[in-house]
């Protein structure tokens, strides 16, 4: 080799190996594992171990089991002798369902159904004793297939698990991106110094315009940065990209055939569906994407009054308003919440906007209005009879103020947050509580005026006395009332709500019980109980529903809440998820 090219090859080489050599010291002395050994450990290490975890908890269910039945045999209550065995079929669940570090077991797989199926018949053996045999049948066949070590199937799992998978790379990428010791460190300065120089918020995040500038041709950079709306990324892409429905978008799942299966998935159950469809800031609040007061032909017809009253309706026009529209003109039961929340818009120099200047996700006063009109949708269905409740519900809930402090997730996905670029806002949320109202009866002293005009009457005749004195005692009715927090009651409820992070705001993080769920509730006078996740509620938050499917027992609605953006970018697509 040339002498001129040895000192280039040796700086090329050492950048090269830089952020690898930095990431190994940086694992090696703290605590967290050396990453780059993930693969080694799944490829050698870790299938012949979670084999050996599999066959240890397949032994333990099938003691388990044994137990349990020998218990209900002798009289034992049912829940209670199956409670250990759904804490081993969980462990079980566990071992199985997480192929590797990277990896979880698909849906598809025999293994998989085979599981969700024990767990259903498990659950249902309490009401349904004479389901006995099949849930004896299926647990035997688990324990037969995974109680011992198989190197074929340990070898499979590498196969279509491993490192050469995409799933797998794609995992362990956005792994080391996320724990990068170099772009943990740089990466933050790096924003900072770009958002300073551009006013970039980063990749995830889109920069809108301030309030004051709205109509106006005044520059981003002349407001203050609490003026400012972020709005996330994909957010606006979902409105500016084609229609997942659209031809061009034929790579994707589409969303219409899989809330149709869903549908009738749930019909064969006895539950009708309700579907959601959240609209994305962008679609409520575009001219502060914009900066401009854009104005959509037909808003009043829409039913949104005074077209100048509502700064910008052009979520009427956006994909998942159109296909909300194409589901309520198929026959889906559905909620439109693009309409209320942009004539709503009119008040927001009184009662403050409907979505966080910083943040994906509505204010308080958005989720509750959302809450109102999902709760009125479902009482024109009751009285349309396409939803037949057993009974009125005699719950009762009450509201009270908090307030909460809250961190915009746009703006931590830019990364400014750790400089104090952008703020803490102060939300007011509205927490319900449960009111338990129970009635009793307490006797009153006897009246002595009473007793003498009684003695006085019948002079001494006992038997008149008796009965005159009678009336003298009064008994009078009291009522103890106690509050105690909402919470989701899958036994009693008929309502089921699956939902992502707009049904988890508020609801389950600060100010708690504020969310649209707990208003919903209190709306309707009725306990629910709801399945969230977050991001998800497009295909995961199904698949959660699957492995409980027990809890659609006694249900006759099912409230599926999703954000429009996930009609394209939902994660994992829109999958059939079978039951």
């Amino acid at each position: 080799m040339n002498k001129k090219y040895i000192i280039p090859v040796v700086i090329f080489s050492i950048l090269l190996l830089l952020p690898f050599g930095v990431q190994a010291v940086n694992d090696l002395r703290g605590e967290k594992r050396f990453q780059p050994f993930d693969i080694f450990k799944d490829v050698v290490y870790a299938p012949i171990v979670r084999e050996k975890k599999v066959a240890a908890a397949a032994d333990s269910l099938d003691v388990k089991w044994r137990a349990a039945r020998e218990a209900i045999a002798a009289g034992a209550e049912v829940a209670d002798a199956l409670e250990p065995v759904m804490s081993s079929l969980s462990d079980l669940e566990a071992a199985v369902l997480s192929v590797n570090t990277y990896a979880e077991l698909d849906t598809s797989e025999a293994r998989y159904k085979s599981l969700k199926l024990a767990d259903t018949l498990l659950s249902k053996l309490e009401d349904e004793p004479e389901s006995f045999p099949q849930a004896d049948s299926c647990i035997k066949s688990l324990v037969a297939d995974l109680g011992h070590v198989s190197l074929w199937r340990a070898f499979l799992d590498v196969k279509h698990y491993g490192v050469w998978t995409s799933r797998y790379l794609r995992a362990f990428e956005n792994k080391i991106d996320d724990e990068s010791a170099i772009v943990l460190a740089l990466r933050p300065k790096y924003q900072l110094a770009v958002w300073n120089l551009f006013s970039d918020p980063g990749e995830k995040v889109v920069l809108g315009a301030a309030g004051d500038c709205i109509g106006k041709s005044c520059g981003r950079e002349e407001a203050k940065p609490e003026d400012k709306w972020l709005f996330y990324r994909q957010d606006v892409e979902f409105l500016v990209q084609p229609s997942p429905l659209d031809v061009r978008s034929a790579k994707l799942d589409n969303p219409v055939k899989a809330i149709e299966k869903f549908r009738d998935q749930l019909k064969a159950k006895g539950v009708e569906l309700l579907v959601v469809i959240t609209p994305g800031k962008p679609s409520i609040y575009t001219e502060r994407l914009t900066g401009r007061n854009s104005r959509v032909a037909g808003a009043e017809n829409a039913g949104l009054g005074n077209v100048a009253a509502v700064e910008n309706a052009a979520g009427l026009q956006s994909h998942g308003k159109k296909i909300l529209d194409s589901l309520t003109h198929a026959g889906f039961n559905t909620v439109d919440l693009y309409t209320p929340l942009l004539a709503a818009k009119a008040d927001d120099d009184k009662l403050g906007a409907l979505y966080l200047n910083d943040d994906t996700h509505w204010t308080p006063r958005g989720a509750e209005l959302a809450a109102d009109v999902i709760a009125k949708k479902v009482r024109e269905m009751v009285d349309a009879g396409t939803v037949k409740f057993r009974g009125k519900d005699d719950v009762r809930y009450i509201a009270a103020d908090s307030v909460a402090d809250r961190m915009g997730d746009v703006g931590e996905m830019s990364g400014l947050n750790k400089f104090n670029v952008f703020k803490m806002q102060q939300v007011t949320g509205h927490v319900v509580s449960l009111q338990n109202i129970k009635e009793r009866t307490e006797k009153l002293p006897v009246d002595s005026t009473c007793i003498d005009a009684a003695k006085s009457a019948c002079k001494k005749n006992d038997s008149c006395f008796t009965a005159q004195s009678a009336l003298c005692e009064r008994d009078t009715v009291l009522y103890d009332t106690t509050i105690t927090p909402f919470k989701d009651d899958f036994r009693k409820s008929e309502i089921l709500i699956l939902g992502d992070s707009f049904s988890r705001i508020y609801q389950t993080d600060s100010p708690v019980n504020a969310g649209w769920i707990a208003h919903f509730a209190k709306n309707m006078n009725a306990r629910v109980a709801s399945i969230v996740s977050d991001g998800g509620a497009s295909t995961l938050v199904r698949e959660k529903l699957a492995r409980k499917a027990s809890v659609l027992k006694g249900k006759k609605l099912l409230i599926w809440e999703f954000v429009e953006r996930d009609l394209r970018f939902g994660a994992e697509g829109w999958k059939n998820v079978d039951f």
